[in-house]
């Protein structure tokens, strides 16, 4: 894993304790997503229709949706000039204990 992966989990570990599973991370991942979608300007009406959409497609596989994501913040990050490995780096740095 890289350093800034460690960290994040370090930081992840320091806030709620020993993490146990890939599925209970679908809360704080969705609450984070949404915060970044309202974030770029999103409404609340077209958020509970993509939620509420019925998913037709087989779901994707951790790695293929981890890609994704990481190409649509990408993205986000371009758009609103900031450098987004930065951006996580200022905030681990100051909230992670040392």
């Amino acid at each position: 894993m890289s350093e800034l992966q460690n960290k994040a989990v370090a930081l992840a570990e320091q806030s709620e304790g020993e993490l146990r599973s890939s599925f209970a991370r679908g809360t704080p991942f969705l609450q984070s997503a949404l915060d970044l979608y309202f974030a770029l300007g999103g409404d609340q009406e077209r958020a509970e229709a993509l939620a509420a959409a019925p998913r037709s497609a087989a779901p994707l596989r951790v790695d293929a949706a981890v890609a994704n994501v990481m190409v649509e913040l990408a993205v986000a990050s371009h758009l609103n000039d900031i450098d987004m490995v930065q951006a996580t780096y200022n905030r681990l740095d100051s909230e992670l204990d040392s």
